[in-house]
């Protein structure tokens, strides 16, 4: 089983590298059009703009293969690391039921299920990115025309003429085009063909574990904002072979097909459900509650499904601008010796910095006030070029890496009243136990409170009611292994109840979230434990 929260972010890694690719697709297109000469005359422009059709084409063709293996391996990694958590994550479950499940590696069928829908996912992605080549060029051709009309017609100058035409590449440049007619975002179309790859190899590796151990139920998972037609069946038991008429049947969920469990773009996968042994992950309350109007924004309530999508419409936002910036700044250097062109463009990068800024001030306080968490991980990635412009590997940004500089040179060791700690107080001894034990925690935010007077104290953790999504560690947590790995656990079930319930309601209902979040914890402690006991 993989959680929807997983689903969501496991892709964010390799779409950082598709954005970096993006950006020097469209710096090519900038360069190429802020060189165009000929824009008065027809023929000459018609002329010099397809010889150079087929040096973008060159050009975009290049830029993806520099790439290619960059993105074939964070796809292994990642295909790698879910079938690792998938086969984890079902075989506690056996081990519940006193059955020995066998790992990913003593199994080759479930290791063929993951290869091959590896295979699959990288033929996508390789034609995605093929197919963005032909867009490249096609984009070229159609801002360099627009230009030439637009000065034609007298209402444009031909500076102000190319500038619109590098945004319009920026804006299409880096499209992908279906059969169908429809376009997406060369990311858009990544992230959904990775998604759904993922889930649906995870998916094929439970329903062969459970075959293979004789389990004939799951599952499903569940999150809020679920399209309709999956809300119906989110979070309920089912019987496989559909012979248990106690249990709705497996195929009420549509599985195998486009539409339905782990189709397009689904972020709900299932786990294997033993009667007797296995407790719903998902009471009844939990699931009519997912559609609540907790979150506040403005002074108007909203659903989580709906500040989720406002976050991604605002961060789509950002993308697009930066894409326009790229294409601003790969001009201005091109436009060397056109001091006229070169200050038109120069005016629309330094307009395009304060939109960006205003964009990203906009996200932020959006966040504040929903609890939401601010994403970085496809901002922290960036291209390293060689002398003469070629991509030849990816890496943190100049700030990231004096960022991670910095957490390096903290002390190893607990020092002073916390000499008796055995974990560090730092947040890379969080990160690295988290991974130890399999803890999801890239969706919290975690403050290491190190205050001295607080080692008097029995608190290990608290959960800002305001902040959703933060969570203070105290001394005490890291006294060892155990007790930091139960206190994550405990808070999350607490920013669980408040992404929920919200603020009023949980806060009203203390002792009985208490005992939820105690239950949360005992049970979800003697799954993780197992992941690391011989």
């Amino acid at each position: 089983m993989l959680d929807p929260e997983y689903l969501d972010k496991c892709s964010d890694q390799l779409l950082a590298l598709i954005d970096e690719l993006s950006i020097s697709l469209i710096g090519d297109i900038a360069r190429r059009i802020a060189k165009t000469k000929q824009i008065t005359d027809t023929a000459k422009h018609q002329a010099h703009v397809l010889q150079n059709a087929g040096m973008v084409y060159q050009d975009a063709v290049k830029r993806i293969g520099q790439t290619t293996g960059y993105i074939d391996r964070e796809i292994d990694r990642l295909f790698k690391e879910a079938g690792v958590k998938n086969t984890q994550n079902e075989s506690v479950i056996y081990k519940m039921a006193g059955m020995e499940p066998k790992e990913l590696h003593q199994s080759k069928e479930m290791q063929q299920i993951l290869n091959a829908n590896l295979r699959k996912t990288k033929g996508e992605i390789k034609n995605l990115t093929l197919t963005t080549a032909n867009k490249a060029q096609s984009s070229y051709i159609n801002a360099c025309n627009s230009a030439m009309l637009k000065v034609q017609s007298g209402a444009f100058s031909y500076d102000k003429a190319i500038a619109d035409a590098i945004k319009e590449a920026a804006v299409q440049g880096t499209e992908v085009l279906y059969p169908s007619g429809h376009a997406d975002k060369l990311d858009v179309a990544v992230r959904r063909a990775v998604l759904t790859g993922v889930n649906q190899s995870a998916a094929e590796m439970t329903l062969a574990y459970a075959q293979e151990m004789g389990c004939d139920y799951v599952e499903v998972t569940a999150h809020s904002g679920a399209r309709p037609s999956h809300a119906l069946w989110q979070g309920l038991v089912f019987c496989i072979s559909g012979k248990d008429p106690n249990y709705p049947p497996f195929s009420m969920t549509g599985y195998g097909t486009g539409e339905g469990l782990c189709g397009w773009n689904c972020r709900h996968n299932f786990h294997v459900f033993i009667p007797g042994v296995s407790v719903r992950a998902y009471t009844d309350a939990m699931l009519q509650d997912y559609d609540t109007k907790k979150y506040e924004y403005k002074g108007k309530k909203y659903k989580e499904y709906e500040v989720s999508q406002m976050q991604r419409f605002q961060e789509r936002q950002i993308r697009g601008t930066k894409r326009k910036l790229a294409g601003y700044d790969a001009g201005v250097k091109a436009a060397d010796g056109d001091d006229v062109l070169k200050g038109t463009l120069q005016q629309r990068f330094e307009s395009e910095s304060v939109r960006l800024k205003e964009q990203e001030k906009k996200l932020k306080e959006f966040c504040r006030q929903t609890g939401r968490r601010v994403e970085s991980a496809r901002t922290q990635v960036h291209a390293v070029l060689d002398g003469n412009g070629n991509i030849v590997g990816f890496n943190r940004s100049v700030a990231q890496k004096a960022v991670w500089a910095a957490k390096l040179t903290r002390k190893e060791k607990n020092t002073g009243k916390f000499a008796g700690l055995e974990i560090p107080l730092q947040k890379r001894s969080v990160d690295k136990i988290s991974k130890k034990y399999g803890l999801e925690i890239r969706d919290l935010t975690i403050k290491i409170q190190r205050n001295e007077e607080l080692i008097k104290l029995h608190y290990l953790g608290s959960t800002d009611y305001d902040n959703i999504g933060r969570i203070d560690l105290f001394p005490r947590a890291f006294k060892d292994e155990k007790e930091l790995v139960r206190t994550i656990i405990h808070e999350r079930c607490h920013v669980l109840q408040l992404r929920k319930y919200g603020k009023k309601y949980t806060q009203d209902h203390l002792a009985e979230m208490e005992k939820q979040a105690y239950k949360f914890e005992e049970f979800w402690y003697n799954i993780v434990r197992k992941r690391v006991e011989p």
